[in-house]
């Protein structure tokens, strides 16, 4: 990928973290160009429709203009509530590896090498899969080093929870080797993993009770846009 300034414009129109959701999506920069561009061609087209309305009406410009804007603004909410999803999904798997871990560690003169190996086979093809192998990977390249256990945690999870638990894991490797740290962490996976089936249920719910608002709102549209059309033949017929 290339360096975030090499970006150019493409970084200056967009928001804040629209680039930086990209990068944690994994996205590159050539997609990110992409989106951006079909954001500038969607805008200028309902500008140019807004213009071509203006022919008829002065006032029909703004149209183009209010649609261009939302458009916009609908796209990078799209990106948003994207990239929430995937964060969550992400700490979801986060929560089943640490809960699956435990029992792996407490078998009788298991290790941790050996267990996050045995990992590999058991999880899912994903990044949890992807980032488990990275860190089994610098286990070896760095044996007595914490830094690939806070690598791990922040790019499966990136929550400080899932920080501490790689971490007391290191330090359980390292130092204690007491069976007692092993099920304090599958009790905070267990937690994890429950806060994350809680939130499930709240946004299922959560979207059942907007059904009937939406079919409101939907009705209101209807009438508005009725309302608008007599305002307007009403406005017609007074100035002709």
């Amino acid at each position: 990928m290339s360096e975030k300034n090499d970006l150019g414009i493409w970084i200056k129109l967009s928001e804040h973290d629209l680039y930086k959701m990209f990068r944690e999506m994994r996205y590159d920069d050539e997609m990110f160009k992409k989106f951006q561009k079909k954001r500038i061609y969607k805008g200028i087209a309902s500008l140019f429709v807004g213009i071509m309305l203006s022919l008829f009406n002065p006032v029909l410009i703004l149209l183009g203009v209010a649609i261009s804007i939302y458009q916009w603004w609908s796209d990078y909410r799209k990106v948003k509530s994207f990239y929430n999803n995937f964060l969550f999904k992400k700490q979801l798997a986060f929560s089943k590896f640490g809960r699956m871990l435990i029992p792996y560690l407490l078998q009788t003169n298991a290790t941790l090498y050996n267990v996050l190996n045995r990992m590999l086979l058991r999880i899912e093809e994903g990044h949890v899969k992807q980032c488990l192998e990275a860190l089994i990977i610098e286990m070896n390249d760095y044996p007595n080093s914490e830094v690939p256990f806070k690598k791990f945690a922040i790019e499966a999870s990136g929550t400080d929870n899932s920080i501490l638990f790689m971490t007391t894991l290191y330090d359980y490797q390292q130092h204690s080797f007491d069976p007692s740290v092993i099920n304090e962490l599958g009790k905070m996976a267990s937690e994890e993993l429950f806060n994350g089936v809680d939130e499930i249920i709240d946004f299922k719910l959560r979207k059942f009770n907007m059904f009937p608002t939406k079919l409101t709102m939907i009705s209101l549209l209807i009438v508005a846009g009725y309302m608008g059309a007599v305002f307007i033949n009403l406005f017609q017929s007074i100035t002709l």
